[in-house]
């Protein structure tokens, strides 16, 4: 099963990611724990129906990357209403966050491809 994804999921997905970069590095949140972090938002997914977007995040050197998860879902409400009100969507999709492990994937990734070819230069 393919999924197709529009052009104007596009659009709304790429104008939602740099509003809520934007909101949570001038720090609009005004949560004190939320504003000590340093937050990417690498990608955010919108349903079809544009009701609900999925927001990729990650944060820089954070061990504790779970609780500014949850503080920022806690959040998502506040974040959501100010995008709302920067942009002009007919509904702000409903915001939910995750973290993204990609980068720490490619990572791995790398690592294993250069163990490979650590390997076959010893022989």
């Amino acid at each position: 099963m393919e999924i197709q994804i529009t052009q104007r999921q596009l659009r709304v997905s790429e104008l939602l990611r740099q509003k809520i970069a934007d909101i949570l590095l001038r720090g609009n949140i005004h949560d004190k724990n939320l504003s000590r972090y340093s937050i990417t938002v690498s990608q955010v997914i919108v349903s079809p129906d544009l009701k609900s977007g999925k927001v990729f995040v990650s944060f820089l050197g954070e061990k504790n990357s779970d609780q500014i998860l949850k503080d920022l879902n806690n959040y998502a409400f506040k974040i959501q209403k100010q995008v709302g009100n920067n942009l002009r969507l007919k509904r702000t999709p409903k915001l939910k966050f995750f973290i993204d492990d990609s980068f720490d994937n490619a990572a791995k990734i790398n690592k294993s491809i250069n163990s490979i070819s650590d390997i076959d230069s010893l022989r």
